[in-house]
């Protein structure tokens, strides 16, 4: 019988981990500043788009699918199948990703020089590239383990990766980098793939342990059928928009340096922004990212079972109470933007940026819930054309506005290729889960959110504890008053938390 407070208990879980998580690197990334500065930072960013495509062309899909996949077989109960469904998706993922990383190596000094533009990162790419299986195959255990709900397993073997990652990447800077870019940077990227090798062995003996009594069910030709024609799609999309993503990263600290100012100018810029500014951006959505996750599984189970009015009530809960969250989120980040980066940074500069950005936390929020709910619902196809159309939009913009505009050109390309990203994402979802969701209760929440900045920053002292404290409790009374936070959802969380708790007891 399906739990009741099975996705929100995940993800509470989730959330808790990934804030923690990423609460650690955003302290590692303030040691990171002092130990190799912004310029390092842009270069390490540049090295990790590189590694990023990398991974994103070794896996083609394949994490997306085992969780679609085994999710299916569980939602049909059946066990066999899921070890089929696993066992392709493993050997699928090896053998890709060691093709890819053999090129990465052999090519690394070409990308370093052609494409990054110095030749110190041509080290770190290849420490990459010798250890990218186990990365790609990392991503496959993960999807499994959120498919069939072994979130606390996941959770405490992630929580060991981070902190094996860390105390390698620590170790590496101090004894063999010793202030060197290059073998810094190098440290840095060993430590986070010797950190995925632990997080596989561990993942994976769970796995064989889970499936020694269970005998394979299926056709294996079948099953890499299946696979592929979930694999393709979600790999053009990670080709193209990944292949897009690398080139928009490269042409930042680029138009950046043709707009004025020197290489080492606009590699910090670049490192400012991408380094620091956005982990701070997306810090609260680890909450909104562990519900996507958990919604991939969730809606694919709806869909094969045809529990159309389950999917449709996912479909408006998590769009209503995510533009709730971003809300609360953007106004408290633009009121304490500046203190947070000195607080944090010691840089007015992050501040500054930060306030630009804030704003767009309410589509890119949105669009991370949209995301993982068209996956659920096998509409992999339509994020291939999106992502593709809008990252095409971006190239083209950057190309032609950096040199012209600047930083400014960077935010209006980022505004207005997110925004129609969502738009089109949102449409589609809308039509595939049949929810007949009214503008108004997207629009509500930012009716509310506006009196509560102007209120929080007229009257709030500048302390940040206090200026965000007040603005929260201002906006949820708003919320609470004009029905935006509709009684239906208080009952729903009490009963889930209630659920939650009487579980634990019962544990």
């Amino acid at each position: 019988m399906e739990k009741k407070s099975s996705i929100l208990g995940g993800a509470i879980l989730l959330t808790a981990t990934n804030l923690f998580l990423r609460l650690i690197s955003i302290l590692f990334n303030v040691f990171l500043s002092d130990q190799i500065g912004a310029s390092g930072l842009g270069l390490l960013q540049l090295i990790s788009t590189v590694g990023l495509f990398s991974m994103l062309v070794g896996t083609s899909g394949v994490r997306v699918s085992a969780m679609y996949l085994s999710a299916e077989e569980f939602g049909h109960r059946r066990l066999g199948g899921v070890r089929l469904a696993m066992n392709a998706c493993i050997r699928y993922g090896l053998l890709i990703s060691s093709i890819v990383g053999i090129v990465q190596f052999f090519l690394a000094d070409y990308l370093a020089n052609a494409w990054l533009g110095d030749g110190r990162a041509a080290l770190s790419l290849r420490a990459m590239a010798i250890l990218l299986p186990f990365s790609c195959l990392c991503g496959i255990m993960t999807g499994y383990f959120t498919a069939c709900s072994r979130i606390r397993q996941l959770v405490v073997i992630e929580i060991g990766e981070r902190l094996v990652c860390l105390a390698i990447t620590a170790i590496l800077l101090m004894t063999w980098a010793k202030g060197d870019l290059e073998k810094s940077c190098c440290a840095i990227t060993l430590g986070s793939s010797l950190g995925a090798v632990f997080d596989f062995v561990f993942l994976y003996a769970v796995y064989r342990r889970d499936m020694r009594h269970v005998v394979l069910q299926g056709e294996q030709r079948s099953m890499r059928q299946r696979l592929l024609r979930l694999c393709i799609p979600l790999a053009l999309n990670d080709y193209l928009r990944s292949g897009l993503n690398t080139v928009e990263q490269l042409l930042i600290p680029y138009g950046l340096a043709r707009y004025g100012g020197s290489s080492e100018q606009a590699m910090a810029n670049y490192g400012t922004i991408h380094a620091m500014v956005f982990p701070i951006l997306m810090f609260p959505a680890a909450v909104l990212y562990s519900v996507s996750d958990l919604l991939v599984p969730e809606l694919s189970r709806c869909r094969a079972m045809g529990r159309r009015l389950r999917i449709i009530d996912l479909t408006d809960k998590c769009l209503r109470l995510c533009v709730l969250f971003a809300c609360a989120v953007a106004g408290f980040l633009f009121l304490t933007a500046d203190p947070l980066g000195v607080m944090i940074y010691k840089s007015s500069d992050v501040g500054i940026y930060l306030k630009v950005f804030a704003p767009m936390i309410l589509m890119l929020y949105l669009d991370a819930i949209v995301d993982g709910m068209l996956k659920g619902l096998a509409e992999q196809i339509s994020c291939v054309r999106y992502n593709t159309f809008t990252s095409v939009l971006d190239v083209v913009f950057l190309f032609v506005l950096l040199p012209r505009w600047g930083i400014g050109g960077y935010v209006f390309s980022f505004l207005i290729t997110h925004a129609i990203n969502l738009y089109l994402s949102l449409q589609r979802l809308l039509k595939v889960s049949e929810h007949k969701l009214r503008f108004f209760d997207l629009l509500h929440p930012i009716v509310c959110l506006f009196p509560s900045v102007v209120i929080a920053s007229t009257f709030a002292s500048d302390n940040i504890y206090l200026k965000g404290g007040f603005f929260l409790c201002i906006l949820s009374a708003l919320f609470v008053l004009t029905n935006a936070f509709r009684e239906k959802d208080r009952t729903w969380l009490r009963d889930v938390f209630s659920s939650i708790d009487r579980n634990k007891k019962c544990g």
